[in-house]
């Protein structure tokens, strides 16, 4: 009897294991906004869709569907494409759009910057659930400080390096860092470089922006790294790049694109081994037929795809049919130059740590 009662319980776990994984499977594909009504179909929904093993696999998930996400400055809103879908998302806070910048997308978060006078506002915001984080105040800076973002599954670290108001001393300027386990700043002290811009990659936890070459501080002479433990590098470009250059990560990894304007081409160059040296190899050397249509003032990556943003018409070329589409967006974007970038949805919190 004992015998025919542990089958029987054995049997019943293996087939209520096999059912949860089911709904996992099934419900990690939905998006978010049905996932937040999902949550009050039943209790046993709602535990499953909070656990943090669904977290994570909703956003694994999510990752391999990406879509784009385009910040307008001068507009109340973002917008997000997927395929043909548009979704006009407000901005949080009522944020005035003139006083915001985006700084970049991660794990389903926006990094957003507001400027209120000398004040310098940083927001995590879920646009997905609508959740949005004001980190606390940082120091104040003489001018608009420099912003990275390194991440890994369920934390995160903001890098802002700044020029102290504090201090007189000319091209002086040091970094502070927010992590989410803390949800505190701290100081690490003077830096060497100063990014050009907050534009910037962030791959494997670690974050890169371009720094000015020295000759000519209107163009992109190397690239600054940290990653997640706090330790800076400065990583060498290839020879035979031109000045319109942009970083993108492709598949995972750190990418180049090069421009070429009189030679109607852009050259896309992969790094391989940064640790030890700077070893890039190009992969691939393409025409640009869609430079005929206009100057391409920005590009963004997804995956294996870039997307060229012309000032009237939007471009891509995928890296494995080496083809090139025309996006059909009609007038949403057009002469609008957006702010744009890859973006997953997630229902991790803005304090990046599942579970609290």
């Amino acid at each position: 009897m004992d015998n025919v009662r542990c089958t029987s319980i054995c049997t019943w776990t293996e087939n209520w294991v096999e059912e949860e994984d089911i709904t996992t499977n099934i419900l990690s594909r939905l998006p978010v906004k049905s996932l937040l009504i999902c949550k009050s179909v039943s209790k046993r929904w709602r535990r499953l869709i909070c656990s943090p093993d669904f977290v994570l696999s909703q956003l694994r998930w999510s990752r391999e569907n990406p879509s784009f996400i385009f910040f307008l400055r001068y507009e109340n809103e973002l917008i997000k494409i997927s395929g043909e879908v548009f979704e006009r998302i407000p901005l949080p806070f009522g944020q005035r759009p003139n006083n915001c910048d985006m700084i970049c997308s991660f794990n389903g978060f926006i990094c957003l910057t507001n400027y209120i006078g000398r004040n310098h506002n940083i927001l995590i915001w879920n646009p997905a659930t609508q959740e949005v984080q004001l980190l606390p105040t940082t120091t104040l800076s003489k001018k608009p400080p420099k912003i990275g973002v390194a991440y890994g599954p369920g934390t995160y670290k903001l890098f802002r390096i700044f020029y102290p108001a504090s201090k007189s001393q000319p091209g002086y300027c040091e970094c502070e860092v927010y992590s989410s386990i803390t949800r505190s700043w701290k100081g690490i002290g003077s830096v060497t470089y100063w990014p050009m811009s907050s534009k910037h990659v962030s791959i494997n936890e670690t974050v890169y922006w371009f720094i000015s070459a020295e000759k000519d501080r209107t163009v992109a002479g190397s690239i600054l790294a940290v990653d997640m433990e706090e330790n800076f590098r400065k990583i060498s470009l290839p020879e035979e790049v031109s000045r319109n250059l942009s970083l993108v990560d492709l598949e995972g990894c750190l990418s180049l694109i090069s421009i070429h304007v009189e030679a109607n081409r852009f050259d896309l160059w992969v790094l391989q081994d940064y640790k030890n040296e700077a070893i890039w190899f190009r992969k691939c050397s393409e025409d640009m037929p869609i430079l005929e249509i206009g100057y391409v003032f920005s590009v963004v990556a997804q995956k294996n795809e870039i997307l060229f943003m012309l000032v009237e018409r939007y471009f891509v070329y995928n890296i494995g049919s080496r083809t090139w589409r025309e996006l059909d967006w009609g007038d949403v974007l057009r002469r609008k130059y957006p702010t744009a970038f890859a973006f997953t949805e997630s229902l991790l919190p803005c304090t990046g740590t599942i579970g609290t």
